[in-house]
């Protein structure tokens, strides 16, 4: 990386890491991770304060994904061959001839 500032894609990306963190967060609540991590709520509390934004910001930096534990993650090249074989079949299926006489 050449700088240290964010760009808007990087920017923009941290928003979105951040809006997931503060999502779960709420779902789960911040008692239950404060137990869970053996730390007090207020700590749980004062990372919304600045220390989330933060770490979105690094996650962004690193060119790193955050995703929920139930996404699956594919390279692009196999996302791109299923949406290639998906045209394929659009375009012969509008090929296909009409439903024969007896059907």
């Amino acid at each position: 990386m050449t700088s240290e500032k964010l760009n808007a894609e990087q920017s923009a990306r941290a928003r979105e890491i951040e809006a997931l963190v503060l999502k779960r967060l709420l779902s789960v609540g911040q008692k239950n991770l404060a137990d869970a991590l053996g730390l007090s709520e207020s700590t749980i509390s004062r990372w919304k304060d600045g220390d989330i934004e933060r770490w979105c910001k690094v996650i962004a930096l690193l060119e790193l994904k955050l995703v929920p534990s139930n996404a699956e993650c594919h390279p692009p090249g196999y996302i791109q061959a299923l949406k290639t074989l998906a045209e394929l079949g659009l375009q012969a299926e509008g090929k296909r001839p009409g439903p024969i006489g007896w059907d």
